[in-house]
């Protein structure tokens, strides 16, 4: 039986839902999609002849009644074929499903877990993966924020003779991306050596790439350690929590995923002046050890309470290349993919620019980049509420075009500290948006059931923009003699045009101009 069929009059209602009934936050984007069609194969006994639509939609009905969840089918997948959805969904080892469940083709399973889950706990021993999930953002995104602090440093010290600005900047750009390349790989890994196995070894590895970035006597073993191993390590930390938290809240969820999620803004607010403060006083390798073992404590004290409640399945696809012929989603994927070779710039260069271009100290530039970490934190629970309410992807095209046009208008102006103060708090206000709504405007194309499939691959497009874009950023300002202005351009165009991608998207779900969508 294929749910996405055209629906019946019967069950018009619960085929469609628009698009402010959606879950919104960074997490959901890696929420167990199946619980409810689970949940309603189980319950759906004897189904067969000519009553078989019939009586799915009944029970589909009665379940969705009396236990309400989170709905999130597809808006513009609407028009794929129904063979196209059916081989996306992942199959269950058949050892581990009833006749019925086989029999009802309802197979819309996360890529890892087999989520059947019919009750949630809101509560109790959630609130602790919170924790968890809130300190793992914390360390794996809070040092790549701050690494403005250490470019500033190395550039100042010379601790690398003849290293450019363009050559340090690797060293952040090379983290950041390399956060987002196990994405479509925890899955798999989860599969043969369990979840709790995957955070244990991402936990050693980015603990291991601040202490052995310590030792480093050349700049490129910078690029393996902290660049390449935290990255990884922090990706596969990152990737693996963020999808256990979704399972112990459902009314909650959004709560929840918003505590969750700024840990990475109050990490950036926090370890920007307390990168300043150790390096001047114990100096960079000490700081980089201290950071290193920080990492490794604070994880592992919350390691216990990264616990999944569903089961690992064993088998799934990495890659479902059939989402590119979901309408919309090759817009996403350059979206994706665009946005990212700007939107980590400001971040890198502003201690540098501080500094460098408006004689500032050391100090302010790190306040600035606490400034804008602290406001991202919380814009980024308030962009959540105001998707649900003015829709995804107005709400995405909004943050991504407000944050290019600040860096063009504000950023390219700040002659002294009192704009380029204005310009972090309006970029940390929109520049977060992107990485809090993109996951849920990805539910809304390719639907819930094939989310983390999706993710997978738009994630592992970052890559490119996150490894390329601060480095390009910093070229164009050498080959102009240090003068900004090209690089605050490029930084700028970017998410501005990003954000036209976003409105092809939006204007497939709805053409309506003032359309919730």
């Amino acid at each position: 039986m294929n749910l996405s069929r055209e629906p019946s009059r019967h069950s018009e209602a619960s085929a469609y839902t628009p698009a402010d009934e959606l879950p919104s936050t960074l997490a959901m984007a890696f929420e167990n999609p199946s619980s409810t069609s689970l949940a309603l194969s189980s319950s759906v006994t004897h189904i067969g002849g000519s009553h078989h639509q019939h009586d799915l939609e009944h029970n589909r009905r009665h379940i969705h009644h009396d236990c309400p969840r989170s709905k999130a089918p597809s808006i513009i997948s609407e028009k794929l074929e129904p063979e196209e959805q059916d081989r996306s969904s992942t199959n269950i080892d058949d050892s581990e499903t009833t006749n019925d469940e086989k029999g009802s083709d309802i197979q819309n399973i996360d890529p890892a877990m087999e989520g059947k889950l019919l009750d949630y706990p809101e509560g109790g021993f959630g609130w602790l993966v919170v924790l968890a999930s809130f300190v793992v953002n914390f360390w794996s995104f809070g040092p790549n924020i701050t690494f403005g602090v250490y470019q500033a440093h190395l550039l100042k010290a010379g601790t690398f003779p003849g290293a450019l600005a363009t050559d340090i900047s690797w060293v952040g750009s090379i983290g950041t991306a390399a956060m987002f390349i196990p994405g479509p790989f925890v899955a798999p890994m989860t599969r043969f050596l369990g979840l709790r196995a995957v955070v244990a070894i991402g936990i050693i590895l980015a603990s291991l790439g601040f202490i052995t970035a310590s030792f480093a006597t050349q700049l490129w073993h910078l690029y393996m350690t902290q660049g390449l191993l935290f990255g990884i390590g922090g990706g596969l930390v990152f990737f693996s929590s963020i999808s256990v938290t979704a399972q112990y809240f459902e009314k909650r969820r959004g709560l929840a995923n918003g505590i969750a999620v700024a840990g990475s803004g109050i990490g950036g607010l926090a370890l920007a002046p307390l990168t300043r403060l150790l390096i001047a006083q114990v100096g960079i390798r000490w700081c980089q050890r201290i950071v290193g073992f920080a990492i490794l404590g604070f994880m592992a004290a919350i390691f216990a309470f990264i616990r999944p409640r569903v089961k690992t399945v064993k088998r799934g696809p990495i890659f479902d290349l059939s989402l590119f012929k979901v309408p919309g989603f090759s817009w996403l994927l350059l979206t994706a993919f665009v946005v990212t070779f700007g939107y980590m710039v400001p971040i890198f260069l502003i201690p540098t620019y501080s500094n460098v271009w408006l004689g500032q100290s050391a100090a302010t530039g790190a306040n600035l980049i606490s400034i804008y970490s602290g406001i991202n934190a919380v814009s980024r629970v308030g962009l959540g509420v105001a998707a649900d309410k003015l829709g995804r992807t107005n709400t995405l095209f909004t943050c991504c075009f407000l944050a290019g046009l600040s860096c063009l208008t504000l950023w390219s102006v700040s002659s002294n500290i009192e704009i380029l103060t204005s310009f972090m708090v309006v970029y940390g206000l929109f520049g977060g948006g992107f990485i809090s709504i993109f996951p849920v405007v990805v539910a809304q194309v390719v639907g819930v059931e094939r989310l983390s499939s999706a993710l997978g691959i738009l994630y592992f497009g970052n890559v490119v923009g996150n490894l390329l874009g601060a480095p390009i950023a910093t070229a164009i300002m050498r080959s102009q003699g240090g003068n900004y202005i090209g690089a605050i351009i490029f930084a700028g165009l970017s998410p501005v045009l990003a954000a036209f991608f976003v409105l092809v998207i939006r204007f497939r779900i709805s053409k309506k101009l003032f359309a919730i969508a």
